[in-house]
């Protein structure tokens, strides 16, 4: 068997290192106009790598994306406002509840071949917009409002500038993650994907099983950037989750390249 390429050396290590470098320089050089914008490009290229590990490299078609968003947004939303709980504790539970509600899915889900599963997520997409509008402790349709910045001991994100870093320092982390994914045995089983479950089931590998996996972690990427969104926005609504941002999100991915890391920030 070959090996598949290690993806932390040589050429990808210096498009790496570069690309971290011009990420370090951006927020000195740009006007804050384009650092806010930044900051949305960040966050959107977080749910686009998991769709390029989802749908690029594990051939699975996912429209519902921005669901695992709002999912994540609202968690750590309602824990900040309701509760007056910490951004953190919000980031835990956004997790958490994030990927407990990937795992259910998927469970009834990833069985579905060919088309099937594609719609089946533009079902579950819409189900949950229609949820978020119409639980009143979520602000239904007017949405909530007055979410805290994040804060670290005594350094406060509210800044854009100060956003720009931890955003970037996200999507950074979960390129770095995806990057070492695919370059381990579990990464070469999610590449056999785009195979078919016979051919994994051949070499004695658990389709289903893989497949769920990276649906789950897909989705924490996704909720990931619903909490950076809910804290630097300060205001989330159900709009942002419905099915028309995940199509732009695959869209996203789709022309950055999505069979490659980069391709979700290109």
């Amino acid at each position: 068997m070959t090996r598949s390429p290690n993806f932390s050396a040589g050429p990808y290590f210096l498009i790496g290192l570069g690309f971290a470098g011009l990420v370090l320089v951006l927020p000195f050089v740009l006007p804050l106009f384009a650092v806010t914008l930044m900051n949305y490009i960040g966050i959107s290229a977080l749910v686009a790598l998991g769709l390029v590990l989802m749908t690029g490299i594990g051939g699975m078609t996912s429209f519902g994306q921005a669901a695992f968003v709002g999912i994540a947004a609202y968690a750590t939303g309602w824990v900040t406002t309701a509760g007056g709980l910490s951004p953190w504790v919000g980031l835990l539970l956004a997790l958490v509840l994030t990927g407990l509600a990937a795992t259910a899915i998927g469970a009834l889900t990833l069985r579905l071949g060919g088309h099937f599963l594609p719609l089946s997520t533009i079902a579950w997409g819409i189900s949950i917009f229609y949820l978020f509008g119409n639980i009143e402790a979520l602000g239904s349709h007017t949405g909530l409002s007055g979410i805290p910045p994040v804060t670290l001991g005594g350094l406060s994100f509210l800044d854009a500038r100060a956003m720009y870093g931890l955003v970037w320092v996200c999507v950074l982390g979960a390129m770095l993650f995806t990057v070492n994914l695919l370059d381990s045995r579990e990464g070469r089983a999610i590449r056999t994907l785009c195979g078919g479950a016979q051919l994994m089931a051949s070499v004695g590998m658990n389709a289903f099983r893989t497949r769920l996996k990276v649906f789950v972690a897909a989705a924490l990427m996704a909720a990931l950037a619903g909490w950076l969104y809910a804290h630097m926005t300060r205001f989330i609504s159900p709009a942002p989750f419905e099915i028309k941002p995940s199509i732009e999100y695959l869209l996203m991915a789709m022309t950055g390249g999505a069979r490659y890391v980069m391709g979700a920030v290109v």
